[in-house]
């Protein structure tokens, strides 16, 4: 009796699962799994952040650039705060770099490889180069106020010609001494003389320097990536704006099946 019961319900089982709504519920069920799947990928909430890391770097910079200035001049030089904001852009791009090599690596979709390199190849020199000046300049502001010293010394038609040189290349032009006329250059005393031509041929090299980092390359690429990101993010709310319908109609035809599927097994 159980065996012939078995039986029979097994025969319901095979005779209802051969019914073509059957199917049809299986169908609009994974449907409906796949649409909630991608509902829930992170893609819009993750390239957010990343726009958000890198804008943080272009206000990174331009505060890293504003310190800079300022040790250029030596007006309250801060070493601390100059390694501190050079050591934030360092880790920024450094992290950034990895982040698109791990997000590449579980097949979500992140900028080019070259892209991100060259943002972070300029990054580390510009970083570099920071660094580099900031302690050369440090030292170049020390033998200037030297020759500040030596140069109060002169007499007036000297000194206020020979200030306003030295002013200058404070400020980072590069200045010669050719500007004070060779009287006023005969008549600066040769110690003096060798110390201002070093310092004036220092602040040459330090000022070619400057501008090596004193750009906005790093800004430009690191705009480039924003604008993937910009146009990542469009894709994705455009897409999951569908979803929402899609999903609706799956699950009215969910409905519908499942109501067809009961009244004809009834039948």
């Amino acid at each position: 009796m159980l065996e012939l019961k078995n039986k029979s319900i097994a025969d319901t089982f095979n005779a209802r699962i051969r019914s073509p709504w059957a199917w049809v519920v299986l169908a609009v069920a994974i449907g409906l799994t796949i649409l909630f799947y991608f509902s829930q990928k992170p893609q819009i909430i993750m390239y957010s952040r990343y726009i958000k890391t890198l804008s943080d770097y272009q206000l990174q910079e331009s505060y890293a650039l504003r310190g800079m200035e300022r040790v250029r001049i030596g007006f309250g030089i801060d070493t601390v705060f100059v390694q501190a904001q050079t050591m934030t852009l360092r880790e920024i791009a450094v992290s950034f770099a990895r982040e698109m090599d791990d997000i590449q690596r579980i097949g979500i979709k992140a900028p080019s490889r070259p892209s991100v390199e060259r943002f972070e190849r300029e990054v580390l020199a510009k970083v570099s180069s920071m660094r580099r000046y900031a302690a050369s300049r440090h030292q170049w502001l020390e033998k200037l106020q030297t020759v500040k010293i030596q140069a109060a010394s002169l007499p007036a038609n000297i000194q206020i010609p020979l200030q306003g040189i030295l002013d200058s290349a404070r400020a980072g032009y590069m200045i010669g001494l050719a500007g004070l006329g060779d009287s006023l250059v005969n008549a600066i005393p040769d110690s003096t003389k060798e110390i201002l031509f070093n310092l004036l041929q220092e602040n040459e090299e330090q000022t070619l320097a400057w501008n090596r980092f004193n750009n906005e390359l790093a800004v430009m690429y690191s705009e480039d990536l924003i604008q993937f990101f910009q146009s990542q993010n469009i894709e994705e709310m455009s897409l999951k704006s569908k979803i929402p319908m899609a999903f609706y109609f799956l699950t009215l035809v969910l409905m519908l099946s499942t109501f067809f599927f009961i009244f004809r097994s009834k039948l």
